[in-house]
């Protein structure tokens, strides 16, 4: 009879939760994948840069936060994108990283803008992190590996919870699929050379980056985007086929500002 209970109030408790996720889910407004509303991708991502806020500092620094802004708005407008319409967000931590959240976010990791040798590597990252959310990977992605209904219910969780956490390390620490990362450097070498960037400075990034695919710190960025050094030549082969000319992106003193 003891045993009965217990399990009648596991049910009628986990039955409360879908209902609550339920009640929270934007059903009528316009989807981004499946029956997810971007009312409630929204909350997903505002979950998850709560839980960043956690763990992390943000980056306060005027100069550096103002040519971020300005790599992002060039890139944006030269590709006909509202530049508002996507948040990019940096934080203070050594990880050589950046990554995609759900509601248009991008993260830049300060390790990240440390380790590019000048603007344009990192132009050529952010542009990449901007191809993930023009082709809607990040939810693809966790559709995939979460499924409707944990994704709901993720919608009326609080920051700090086990699973908000979790699901913030994958999305952080785990890779896209080879198609995704193709895809996303296809659309970044387009927004590139739309923006008067050169698309090679993204694969001398890759390819820098590559060599320490093998070392016993392998960078973030590595593990989330997979196959650097082939994707490079990618790059490279597309690059040499564009007949411009690229003015520099930044003239001052990129390494001073990064650190």
């Amino acid at each position: 009879m003891k045993k009965a209970a217990i399990q009648f109030l596991i049910s009628l408790l986990l039955f409360a939760a879908i209902w609550f996720g339920l009640s929270r889910i934007d059903f009528v407004g316009e989807t981004t994948t499946g029956s997810i509303g971007r009312e409630t991708e929204r909350r997903i991502g505002d979950l998850l840069l709560k839980q960043l806020d956690l763990k992390y500092q943000r980056a306060y620094g005027d100069s550096l936060l103002a040519v971020v802004d300005m790599i992002h708005r060039r890139i944006c407008e030269a590709n006909g994108l509202d530049p508002d319409s996507i948040s990019v967000h940096v934080f203070e931590t050594s990880n050589i990283n950046a990554a995609v959240l759900p509601g248009r976010n991008v993260i830049i990791f300060t390790g990240l803008l440390q380790f590019a040798e000048n603007a344009e590597e990192f132009a050529g990252v952010h542009a990449h992190e901007l191809g993930h959310i023009a082709e809607n990977h990040v939810m693809e992605r966790m559709m995939s590996e979460f499924g409707t209904t944990l994704l709901i219910m993720m919608s009326g969780m609080d920051a700090g919870s086990e699973v908000i956490a979790n699901i913030l390390r994958i999305l952080t620490t785990t890779a896209f699929s080879r198609d995704q990362e193709r895809e996303a450097d296809r659309v970044a070498v387009a927004y590139l050379e739309a923006a008067g960037i050169n698309p090679e400075h993204l694969g001398n990034f890759l390819l820098r980056i590559s060599t320490r695919e093998s070392g016993r710190r392998v960078p973030e960025w590595v593990s989330t985007h997979p196959d650097s050094r082939a994707r490079a030549a990618e790059i490279f082969e597309k690059s040499r086929q564009m007949d411009a000319e690229f003015e520099p992106l930044y003239n001052g003193d990129w390494e001073g500002l990064a650190h």
